[in-house]
Order: structure tokens, then C-alpha cells, then sequence
């Protein structure tokens, strides 16, 4: 090999890796932000005289990417074994912070909303630090009745950027574990509460 030769193939290496390592770089820099789905809390509300299913989901958010992101909004779905679809409508407000939920036995919980949205904490979701808390949704009366014929669930996590980033669970795969969850939100159970 002539010196020519290897020069021009060092400086084509070089320039290759150079913009390899820029592609690189530019793609773990954009968030993907990824997470678990907990199983709701379904319960059932009246809002303007009109009786609704309410499903209080909690969150668990990363970023699979450096750059972290704030969320800015959320949207869920509910996929049915029949193959229907339900559009959720987002709840907004504090008025959810004072509600408490019955459990399977009828056991009053209360999972400190207050301290436990996930929108009201001031929290990026980064790679090194997750994101949870619970949101709240509201669909149909109808809902609550087929509960048991939820096959899965899709969350929609819009970012500031307007970037939709989507979780898709399983009810097989996120049946709530409530001791867990309680730990995870930090709230109390009363003695003797079920976990399932």
C-alpha cells in the first residue's frame, strides 16, 4: 500500500466516524419517554347531574433518552375485547384531591391525591429520576359495567414539544399490587386490606 492510499483511508474513517458520532449523539438527545400503566381505581361520579365511570390510573414515566422533558398533557384509551374503543376524557381540577376510593372489600382508601398528581409535581422526566403519580380520567357510564372486559389500555404522554409518546399495557401484565402501590405513592393502607 502506498502512503496516499492509507492517508485518504484514515481521513474516510475519520469523516465516517465524525457524523456517526454526531447521528449518535442527535438521536439519544431526543426523549422517549417509557413506563408502566398500574391497573385503576375505578369508581363511579356524578358530574352535572349525569352518573360517569371515573378510573384513577398511577403513572410510572422514564426516559429512555439524555434529555429530559416535562409532560405536558395525557390521553388514554380503553381496548375491549370485542375490539371497541374507548376515548377517555382527561379530569382536570383540584376538586379530585378530596375523594377517596373503596377497595375490593369495601375498605376506604385514601391515596393523598393531593401530594400524588402527577401533572401538579415539578418534575422533569429524566433517565435518572422517574416521573409517577396518578391522573385521573372519566369515561362512560356504560364503562363501569364492562370493567371486566377491558383487555388494555393506551396512554398518550404529550410533551412540551408537542411530542406524543405512547405506552401501551396489557391488563394481564399491570394487575395492581396495592401494597406496592401505596409504597410507591407513599399512602397509607388500614390494617388488613387485600392486595388484589
Amino acid at each position: 500500500m502506498d502512503a496516499k492510499l492509507i492517508v485518504a483511508t484514515i481521513g474516510v474513517v475519520f469523516g465516517v466516524s465524525g457524523w456517526a458520532t454526531f447521528l449518535y449523539n442527535h438521536i439519544t438527545h431526543i426523549p422517549k419517554i417509557k413506563g408502566r400503566i398500574f391497573s385503576p381505581i375505578i369508581g363511579k361520579m356524578v358530574n352535572e347531574g349525569k352518573e360517569i365511570t371515573t378510573l384513577l390510573y398511577y403513572l410510572y414515566l422514564t426516559n429512555n433518552r439524555k434529555t429530559a422533558v416535562r409532560a405536558f398533557n395525557y390521553e388514554m384509551k380503553v381496548f375491549f375485547m370485542d375490539g371497541t374503543v374507548e376515548n377517555l376524557e382527561r379530569v382536570y381540577g383540584s376538586n379530585i384531591t378530596d375523594l377517596t376510593f373503596q377497595w375490593l372489600d369495601n375498605t376506604v382508601i385514601d391515596p393523598n391525591l393531593k401530594e400524588n398528581l402527577i401533572y401538579k409535581k415539578q418534575q422533569a422526566i429524566d433517565v435518572k429520576e422517574p416521573l409517577h403519580g396518578f391522573v385521573m380520567f372519566a369515561g362512560s357510564e356504560e364503562l363501569y359495567k364492562k370493567q371486566e372486559e377491558i383487555e388494555s389500555y393506551e396512554l398518550t404522554v404529550i410533551d412540551v414539544f408537542n411530542k406524543r409518546h405512547i405506552i401501551k399495557e396489557s391488563i394481564l401484565d399491570n394487575k395492581v399490587n396495592l401494597y406496592l402501590l401505596s409504597d410507591l405513592a407513599d399512602f397509607e393502607l388500614p390494617p388488613n386490606t387485600p392486595s388484589m
